[in-house]
């Protein structure tokens, strides 16, 4: 029984205590709580045996040091006193109480307010960093272990954000917010049924941070012709989505904005990407507005497919497009793919990186063929629109028919030939030899446009038919100057001649080629006096190739007798033509007597001193005369023309004159003839 009475002896004081009582001795000061204008009301154990008791002197100090009476409260009954004015919200107020007894007057522990501070962090202005005192070392009596930390957003709510333990006088929180003002508040429970609470500290938080931007990996045209853009998600958590911009006349125009961290895609219904190449760019934007850096740097732009030109001469497709920039990861090259007739699309060709040009040859005329191309690179694709040509052929001509090569009278040849002028494009190349055979030889070449009627005529101006005969043929080039066709070969007809005595002339010539029938006969004419025949004198078959003529007949010859033959095609030609070709002309001139007088009276009956010939043929003729000391004082080149013996317009003296006649004749012969000649009045 003793010993059960010694227990609870020793219990007793703790029992009271625990029940919020304090037995004789000081007050014990539990909490200290702050309110929202500074004001602190302190709360404490009073005692549990009024007897001997006289008051409670409440003591405080601004610094801990200098300490004066706040009040004295003589009901040993009051737990708590409210301190207005305080201003515990600029800084610690510290308090004690003392407890006044008949006898004794024990203090209290002295608390300081919990004075809480805070730092958000400027300029980032995206974190809260709280400070504070314990309200004593040690903690008062009944204290629990964990400080509490309120947050009030918005204004008027206070949740409890977290707790801490009393261990720790510092916690820092983000403060994930666009824009607000967030305060805060630290409490410390007591087992006295009462709270330390700390003073109010709020500031103004906001989301400076800008979110990363997006890897921008692609941009591609779809079969709407409408432009695809594809990117990976922001690294950010934060963002609420990605904004699309356009490049237009050199400035990034905001067209669209995406939600969604997640969203990758991106069709643009709006622009043309099939008419020009058209830059892209994208930037991430968080739940606040802020926007991450674009990629304005590193835009990515449309593959244009420029027109296709296509080279109907080598049935190719030429392709080229605009380079496709700035590709994540490096650009690797370039796919062509081709759709004939409607098919699949199937590779054709690839390039390298730096190679914005391509040619798909071995066309097949009357095919459509459709294309694209598509950029390749490690992490994608990208491709342009598609274009499509039809490979067309062109009209070759179809054939070539030289008609005929006939010598012009001055010795100049006309060329007629029959061609297909139903090709809008082509040329014709006139090939010569030189006179009597050997290789040919371009020396003319007509487009065409160039022809102005039907048949195709050419004159060759080069040529000299009195030198021999000459081999012609035409080649055509088509539209693509490739040699097409090859025309027939034709050779003129070359004469020649001599007198073989006063009444005979000995003609011969070359056989005329070419005619698709072949020559029928030969016609020979004759030439007299300068007047040309209306008809041949004569003719004979294909298989004779020479004629003597009898000139006893004709009358009154003055100078060359001319002949030329004709030939004459035979009928059958199987395009339509019956020609007739004509060669080279000849003089003959039977030369009879040359005389020269050897006397000239001026005022006679023969008023000009010259030569007398009969059938002179001769060319490069010169007549001139010299007095007795070697002086010219007459020239001529006319045959026909004399000396009227006056030099200067006044007769010259009587005497003895040297004339001197050069010519060649018909045969190409030399003929030189010197002599006197004796003037006389």
């Amino acid at each position: 029984m003793m010993r059960l009475i010694y227990i609870l002896f020793w219990l007793f004081p703790a029992m009271l205590v625990a029940a919020g009582l304090q037995a004789s001795g000081p007050a014990a000061l539990k909490c200290l709580e702050v309110d929202i204008n500074g004001g602190v009301t302190l709360y404490w154990a009073p005692v549990s045996d009024p007897a001997g008791f006289i008051s409670y002197t409440i003591y405080f100090s601004n610094n801990g040091s200098n300490f004066s009476v706040l009040t004295t409260l003589f009901d040993p009954a009051a737990d708590q006193y409210f301190h207005a004015g305080a201003d515990a919200n600029l800084a610690k107020r510290y308090y004690y109480i003392q407890t006044r007894y008949d006898d004794d007057s024990p203090v209290s522990d002295t608390l300081h307010t919990l004075f809480l501070q805070l730092d958000n962090h400027v300029p980032d202005y995206n974190r809260a960093d709280l400070y504070w005192n314990a309200p004593h070392n040690p903690l008062p009596d009944g204290s629990s272990g964990w400080y509490k930390i309120y947050r009030e957003s918005p204004p008027g709510n206070w949740v409890l954000a977290d707790s801490v333990s009393t261990e720790n006088l510092f916690y820092s929180r983000p403060e994930i917010v666009c824009l607000d003002s967030i305060s805060y508040r630290i409490e410390l429970d007591n087992a006295g049924g009462c709270r330390s609470v700390s003073n109010v500290q709020g500031a103004t938080f906001k989301d400076t941070g800008y979110p990363e931007k997006p890897v921008f990996d692609s941009v591609s045209i779809n079969a709407d012709e409408n432009a695809v853009l594809g990117w990976e998600p922001s690294v950010s958590e934060d963002v609420d989505g990605y904004i699309i911009y356009r490049e237009e006349n050199g400035t990034w125009i905001e067209i669209d904005r995406i939600v969604g961290r997640d969203s990758t895609f991106y069709i643009d219904t709006i622009a043309t990407p099939c008419l020009e190449s058209i830059s892209f760019a994208i930037a991430s934007v968080d739940s606040c507005g802020n926007k991450s850096p674009g990629t304005f740097q590193q835009p990515l732009n449309t593959i244009f497919l420029n027109d296709i030109s296509y080279d109907v001469c080598s049935t190719a497709n030429t392709l080229s497009w605009t380079a496709y920039l700035n590709a994540f990861p490096r650009l690797d090259g370039y796919n062509i793919f081709c759709s004939r007739d409607g098919g699949p699309f199937e590779l054709v060709g690839q390039t390298n990186p730096g190679d914005t040009t391509f040619v798909h040859d071995s066309l097949v005329a009357g095919s459509e063929y459709v294309y694209f191309v598509q950029a390749f690179f490690e992490k994608g694709t990208s491709s342009s629109c598609r274009k499509k040509i039809t490979a067309t052929g062109y009209a070759k001509p179809a054939f070539i028919y030289l008609v005929n090569a006939d010598v012009l009278p001055d010795n100049r040849v006309e060329l007629t030939a029959d061609v297909d002028t139903v090709p809008e494009h082509c040329t014709w190349q006139i090939w010569r030899s030189a006179p009597n055979g050997g290789n040919l030889q371009i020396i003319a070449s007509i487009d065409r446009n160039e022809m102005t009627g039907f048949p195709l005529t050419y004159i060759d101006e080069t040529a000299d038919a009195s030198e021999g005969f000459y081999n012609y043929s035409i080649n055509v080039l088509d539209s693509c100057k490739n040699n097409s066709l090859e025309s027939n070969p034709v050779t003129t007809v070359f004469l020649k001649g001599n007198s073989t005595d006063n009444v005979h002339n000995f003609l011969q010539w070359s056989d005329y080629k070419g005619w698709y029938a072949g020559v029928g006969q030969y016609y020979i004419f004759r030439m007299v006096n300068g007047v040309e025949p209306d008809l041949p004198i004569d003719s004979v078959d294909a298989q004779t190739l020479e004629y003597t003529d009898d000139i006893s007949s004709v009358v009154n010859p003055e100078g060359q007798i001319i002949y030329w033959v004709q030939a004459m095609e035979k009928p059958g030609d199987e395009f339509g033509y019956r020609e007739k070709a004509r060669s080279n002309r000849i003089g003959t001139a039977p030369e009879a007597d040359l005389f020269v007088p050897n006397a000239f009276r001026p005022d006679g009956l023969t008023t000009e001193f010259k030569p007398v010939f009969s059938f002179f043929g001769g060319t490069n003729y010169s007549f001139r005369i010299f007095n007795r000391w070697g002086r010219l004082i007459f020239e001529t080149s006319d045959p026909y023309h004399g000396w009227n013996g006056r030099f200067k317009g006044n007769p010259v003296p009587q005497g003895v004159y040297v004339y001197k006649i050069v010519y060649e004749n018909p045969d190409r012969s030399s003929v030189k003839k010197q002599g006197t000649v004796t003037v006389i009045y």
